[in-house]
């Protein structure tokens, strides 16, 4: 219980410190998906647009729905990542004898795939809401001024409550579920791995220095530097497995027509209209504003929940083999 809340707490903090960082590039990203799938806009461009439609505030538009609930979207992944990896991980070690060699790597390990599934779907339940009134807010300012209806969330919200219910706003589920799942995947095994990679190759010079200042060993201490760039790493490779389907989820939040047809149906809207490089419209402004978030988020996480167990080791696998307990 300790550890959830551990998890829980510090997955808040640095979720809100994440989206602070990335909300203005997110709204460049979503003008640029949502366009045309034809359309060629570079980031320039479409910077200045959004410049000339609303000036800064344009760039934040929608802001407090992500900001209040990125917390609760955090501390969703991180909890249930964790909490599912020292079950699947406990379940591992039960089932393997003694004889058994130890996986190779974390890729080679089912429990690191298995957790990381698991907070996609929970977090799936939590996003799409979210992402339906911060994806509409958004485009808010591209329209007309005659088709200007939405201008708070709560106006929004009571729209899509009034046209479809509850229902309405989890509009675009499935490619939320479809990016979070295989998304998350990526997510934490990379980071795991680049930890891994990362410790094992400063491992002598942290050894040396941990005992030297502290008489401890260096396991539990994980340089921010370290945080930072694995956590970069891992935003990226995130995004570059489920950018596909968050541009199909942006368009069947936004457009009534491509909700009705399906995610299937719309990534093959936009694979014949433009090929992969439509399915990647935006991509390269998302990696940039994923590698700040990521390594943002991370770090935060890490030592805030290293403040809240007063200094001790994080019940989180960050490095660790799995090993039986």
């Amino acid at each position: 219980m300790a550890d959830a809340l551990t998890h829980l707490l510090a997955g808040t903090v640095a979720g809100m410190s994440g989206v602070l960082m990335d909300y203005p590039l997110d709204t460049m990203k979503t003008r640029m998906q949502v366009r045309c799938p034809n359309a060629h806009i570079s980031y320039t461009q479409c910077a200045s647009l959004l410049y000339q439609q609303g000036g800064i505030r344009a760039f934040y538009r929608g802001l407090s729905v992500p900001f209040a609930a990125q917390g609760a979207e955090a501390a969703t992944i991180f909890c249930v990542y964790n909490t599912a990896l020292r079950h699947f991980r406990a379940a591992e070690a039960k089932h393997a004898s003694a004889a058994d060699p130890p996986a190779p790597s974390i890729w080679n390990s089912a429990s690191y795939w298995k957790a990381s599934a698991c907070a996609g779907l929970a977090v799936s339940f939590i996003l799409t809401p979210i992402e339906m009134i911060k994806c509409n807010l958004q485009m808010e300012g591209s329209r007309p001024h005659w088709q200007r209806r939405h201008r708070t969330v709560r106006g929004l919200a009571w729209d899509v409550y009034s046209l479809d219910g509850f229902s309405g706003f989890y509009r675009g589920m499935t490619g939320t579920t479809t990016r979070a799942v295989f998304g998350n995947v990526a997510y934490f095994l990379s980071y795991e791995q680049c930890k891994q990679c990362l410790t094992h190759v400063t491992r002598p010079a942290a050894s040396a220095s941990s005992r030297h200042s502290t008489g401890k060993e260096a396991d539990d201490v994980v340089p921010a530097w370290q945080s930072m760039l694995a956590g970069g790493i891992s935003g990226c490779c995130y995004w570059s497995i489920a950018y596909p389907a968050d541009v199909a989820k942006t368009q069947m939040q936004v457009c009534s027509e491509a909700s009705a047809a399906g995610l299937a149906a719309t990534l093959r809207r936009f694979y014949r209209s433009g090929g992969v490089r439509a399915l990647y419209r935006g991509w390269g402004i998302t990696a940039v504003r994923a590698f700040l978030s990521s390594a943002v988020v991370f770090t935060t996480y890490e030592r805030c929940a290293r403040v809240i167990t007063g200094l001790g080791p994080v019940h989180f696998s960050l490095v660790r083999e799995p090993t039986a307990e």
